[in-house]
């Protein structure tokens, strides 16, 4: 049995509660005294109540051949376990999980109409890029008869999924930039003369702020998670970059104090030589961990 899919809208996308609502039609064009379309199920569909499904057929048709075709419009809101350790340069997809409610594999089996399925040319989904569409077929094994001998452990299910992707705009100006200025922010304290500490200090403390607040900005966006996405391995790297600032900001002050100018000038020099290399440590740590993800 063919069945195709070509979803026409996505929208209301919540990575945070990993679910999204689409607008879709699915067809199904089979032969035989089994007619799917009325054991159909939706499996990863969530808030039931909320479901729209129409067949835009009264009856099913029946072509030359001998099979019979429906199609129909369904509208709905569907689960989708997300996978984050790559955010926020990660791909997703959106997927749409069918099988058949009563006929197990045996006596019904879904094939893809590759040839007419697809996605709508006027999707579109914000903050987004569509990056394309895939679909397959697959025996879903349950290992169990749910108690009833009668009942199939393995039916067919079929999969149409939309793949996404951030945009890099994205990582690059609303993440990576600003936490790129509180960087710069901290450790441009180094250049302050040694022996003003109160100003010193003020840069770097403020900036250790700045990214806790930039952290959980973007945080407060995703579900709760037991590891470390790719954002929170670049802060990973900036925590201790502004720590080693401040520290190094208190050492200096304290051997500059009542020290001639020539001490004074040897810890200024090897403060910019610190700037230049906590900069560098920071931009080669950035381009490392985003090359190995």
């Amino acid at each position: 049995m063919k069945i195709g899919f070509y979803p026409v809208s996505v929208h209301q996308l919540d990575v945070a509660n990993c679910t999204y609502y689409i607008d879709t039609y699915c067809w199904l064009r089979w032969k035989g005294e089994i007619d799917p379309t009325k054991t159909i199920e939706f499996v990863n569909m969530v808030e039931d109540w909320g479901r729209q499904l129409s067949f835009l057929l009264p009856t099913p048709k029946r072509e030359a051949d001998g099979s019979f075709y429906q199609i129909m419009r369904m509208e709905g809101r569907f689960n989708q376990p997300f996978s984050l350790s790559d955010y926020p340069l990660d791909h997703q997809r959106l997927s749409i999980k069918v099988e058949d409610q009563t006929y197990g594999m045996d006596r019904l089996a879904y094939v893809i109409d590759t040839t007419n399925s697809g996605v709508g040319d006027l999707v579109r989904i914000p903050g987004w890029n569509l990056v394309g569409w895939k679909a397959e077929t697959f025996a879903h094994d349950y290992q169990t008869t749910f108690g009833d001998e009668s009942t199939h452990q393995v039916y067919s299910m079929a999969k149409f999924s939309i793949e996404i992707s951030r945009p890099v705009n994205f990582f690059l100006w609303k993440l990576l930039l600003p936490l790129f200025m509180v960087i710069i922010a901290a450790i441009a304290s180094l250049l302050i003369r040694p022996q003003l500490l109160g100003e010193r200090a003020a840069l770097p403390a403020a900036a250790l702020l700045s990214a806790i607040f930039l952290q959980k900005s973007y945080s407060d966006s995703l579900p709760d998670l037991g590891y470390l996405v790719l954002m929170d391995q670049i802060y990973l790297i900036a925590y201790p970059v502004i720590i080693l600032t401040l520290i190094r900001v208190i050492y200096a002050y304290l051997h500059v104090e009542d020290a001639k100018i020539t001490q004074v000038r040897r810890v200024h020099r090897t403060d910019l030589q610190l700037f230049c290399l906590l900069l560098l440590v920071f931009v080669v740590g950035v381009a490392l961990i985003v090359a190995l993800n």
